[in-house]
């Protein structure tokens, strides 16, 4: 088909009115909205921003008030109720660094007991701060305490002076480890002293230029007071619920002791070792009236007293030879002791050197050369089993029942024949695998673990003075009425340097705690200066609390003054090894500088702060445990505290 060129030609295109203004419009409106957005993001910053500030804010102030419930707490020993919780501010204001009250934030603050209330793993609170802001937002947050324990100090005084007045130094390089705090004025002597922890007193340091402080010092804190005896009058009854109360016949110091209380700790599972947590038990003896010097085994070099002390010999019993003990009171040449040069004879000697030996004197029975393989020359404290010959004398030529040594020769009471004393007897159930290891004294060892013992809650009660020793296994609190004394060494199961905290024993004496002066502790006279224990120093574990007067040795200013070593320096008595705290109302002595007496070697023990003896005293402050951060939309102030509490 033809067409011509004019009816292919192309309409002119013609501009549309009002199209500019729409895009215009439309640009318009889409710069609008970013603008927008952007202010909407910007307020949204700031306002969070603002509610951030004001979180903030909030948590200060409800921080500061968790310290001012501390403080409070600190300084009224009556705020802190025994049980449930009280209300310590209401509606309070809170100030800002310069005084003056924050404009629309107030605080409502409570405290109260939490977690274990019993007291026997520590005295714990809380204090519960509520923060509220202008516009009725709330920040709250809970404050864990835990009381401070007397057994986080390696040591502390009330008074650093002697009896009559004078001063007592700090000197000749003593090196302390752990807190020490006095309430007394602290004096170092120009000889110098070295202290690795942190140093306070209620006074002031005199010539602290002396001394070296390496965590420093202060002074003119407030006051620490001892408790008093109403604040531990529920040891006994805890004490008695494990049937673990005894009343020893005598009150009076370490002359008068007729009770002692050694520590046992038995391989119940024949794993090569005693520190199983159900391995640790005690047993308590009670001598006779005018027993004393048998209980402590004091020295005497008169033949027939001499019941303590003594030697070991050979002896043959059905077929098999052992080194058996042998008190010196038994070494005689009459009938009556023709039943041990007997013994002897049978186990190698001839009948003229059992006569010899029989005829000695004490001294040079506790000298005499040692055969080869035979035990040093020792003393035992009263009813311990190396003594039988002494308990059981009356039964004459019973020479099985008379030799030293084994558990068949533990001497039980009056019953089997003792004339000296007793040992008190188990009346709970008693474990089938101890009755297999020791059938002999297994009803008498008092367990200390609660699944052996069930009413047992780690505290042991002496109405009167007691004597302590043995092997610890356990955490234990022993608290005397009167005075604690130490007839030898107190040690753990489980060695402290390795860090393991097994073993915890606090021990608190009403009056005195003091190392006695007898045959084991202090080296004798025998054709020269001896020692008659198995080691020549003194080992205590444990965290000690003297509350009327002092932990101190007996007779510390008399005795040998260069018997033995205690490192480089040469003294009377040797080293007395102390790991745990020393807590005592007057600082007491344990030796003097011209050599008589100990040298102290004090340890402290960090486990004492994790784990402090149970029901152990506390000192009324109370320090930071932990944290907590609560949900206002659930917080209810009864509830909370009922939860945290079990004994609500």
């Amino acid at each position: 088909m033809y067409r011509s060129r004019r009816s292919l030609r192309r309409p002119r295109l013609r501009a549309r009115r009002g199209v500019a203004l729409v895009l215009t419009l439309m640009l318009t409106f889409a710069m609008g909205a970013l603008a927008m957005g952007a202010i909407y993001l910007n307020s949204n910053g700031q306002l969070v921003g603002r509610m951030a500030e004001r979180e903030k804010e909030l948590r200060y102030a409800a921080d500061a008030a968790l310290q001012v419930g501390k403080s409070r707490l600190n300084n009224d020993p009556f705020a802190m109720p025994d049980s449930g919780y009280t209300m310590l501010v209401s509606d309070g204001a809170v100030l800002g660094a310069d005084g003056q009250a924050i404009a629309g934030v107030r605080y409502n603050l409570w405290a109260g007991p939490t977690g274990s209330t019993t007291g026997q793993f520590g005295r714990f609170g809380s204090v519960v701060a509520e923060a509220i802001g202008p516009r009725g937002a709330r920040f709250i947050r809970r404050l864990e305490l835990q009381q401070e324990s007397f057994a986080r100090y390696a040591y502390w005084t009330n008074k650093e002076t002697t009896p009559a007045g004078g001063t007592i130094y700090f000197a000749n390089g003593d090196v302390l480890w752990g807190p020490v705090w006095s309430n007394d004025y602290i004096t170092i002597h120009s000889s110098g002293a070295t202290f690795n922890d942190d140093v306070t007193t209620a006074e002031l340091i005199n010539s602290p230029n002396y001394g070296t402080f390496k965590k420093g010092y202060t002074e003119n804190a407030n006051p620490i007071t001892l408790p008093t005896i109403t604040a531990l009058s529920k040891l006994p009854g805890y004490a008695s619920s494990g049937s673990l109360s005894f009343t020893p016949p005598t009150t009076g110091g370490a002359t008068t002791v007729r009770m002692r209380a050694e520590f046992v700790a038995v391989d119940l599972n024949n794993d090569g070792d005693s520190t199983d947590v159900d391995e640790g038990f005690v047993r308590v003896y009670q001598a006779n009236a005018g027993q004393e010097a048998w209980t402590r085994a004091d020295w005497t070099t008169t033949k027939t007293s001499a019941v303590n002390c003594g030697d070991f010999h050979r002896v043959v019993v059905g077929g098999v030879a052992s080194w058996k003990f042998f008190p010196a009171a038994v070494h005689g040449t009459t009938a009556a002791y023709a039943w041990a040069r007997n013994l002897w004879i049978a186990g190698g000697m001839t009948a003229t050197q059992a006569n010899n030996h029989a005829g000695l004197t004490v001294q040079n029975i506790m000298s005499a050369a040692l055969a080869g393989g035979q035990p040093a020359h020792r003393c035992f404290l009263g009813g311990d089993p190396h003594l039988v010959a002494i308990e059981r004398n009356a039964t004459g030529g019973n020479v099985t029942g008379q030799i030293g040594g084994d558990a068949t020769t533990f001497t039980a009471d009056a019953t089997a024949g003792a004339t000296r004393g007793h040992w008190k007897k188990w009346n709970g159930a008693v474990d089938p695998r101890l009755l297999l290891k020791r059938p002999y004294d297994a009803s008498y060892l008092f367990p200390i673990y609660r699944g052996q013992n069930t009413g047992s809650k780690g505290v042991i009660y002496f109405n009167g003075t007691v004597m302590l020793s043995g092997v610890l296994r356990g955490r234990v609190t022993v608290y005397s009425s009167a005075f604690v004394v130490y007839g030898d060494d107190l040690r753990y199961a489980t060695d402290p340097a390795g860090g393991v905290c097994n073993d915890m024993l606090g021990v608190i004496g009403t009056e005195d705690i003091v190392v006695a002066d007898n045959a084991i502790n202090t080296p004798q006279s025998a054709n020269g200066i001896r020692n008659m224990d198995d080691t020549k120093d003194l080992y205590l574990h444990g965290v000690q609390m003297a509350l009327s007067e002092s932990f101190t040795v007996q007779n510390y200013d008399t005795g040998p003054i260069d018997a033995n070593d205690c490192g480089t320096v040469n003294v009377g008595r040797g080293c007395l090894y102390m790991l745990g705290g020393l807590i005592q109302e007057r600082r007491g002595a344990v030796g003097l500088t011209n050599g008589s007496g100990f040298l102290k070697r004090y340890s402290y023990d960090r486990c004492a702060v994790q784990i402090p003896p149970p029901y152990f005293p506390t000192t009324g402050r109370f320090l930071d445990n932990r944290y907590a951060e609560l949900d206002p939309g659930q917080f209810n102030i009864s509830q909370l505290f009922q939860s945290l509490s079990p004994n609500f």
